[in-house]
């Protein structure tokens, strides 16, 4: 929601920074999305460097086996939304 929404700053400076030209749009933007994934980044860092203290090699195949296991959960979500999209236009 901050950095889609037009209410917050991130955007704001987005759409100020069309006013120089494309060029800096794409540099801006580019940035700014760098920057939304700092947090993470750092997240899973810590997580690998825990695991790999904790239990070596094998605490890194777990925390990643762990970090996959979602994977299966998050694609039926994303692929069950167009589904329903078009039961919902068949049915109107």
């Amino acid at each position: 929601e901050y950095y889609t929404s037009f209410s917050y700053r991130p955007v704001v400076e987005v759409s100020e920074s069309c006013r120089t030209g494309a060029a800096t749009n794409i540099i801006f933007g580019l940035a700014l999305g760098y920057k939304s994934v700092v947090l993470p980044v750092f997240i899973l860092a810590g997580i690998i460097f825990g695991s790999h203290r904790l239990a070596g090699m094998y605490g890194i195949s777990l925390a990643a086996l762990g970090m996959l296991a979602t994977l299966a959960t998050c694609l039926t979500i994303d692929v069950y939304g167009p589904v329903c999209d078009n039961a919902g236009g068949i049915a109107e």
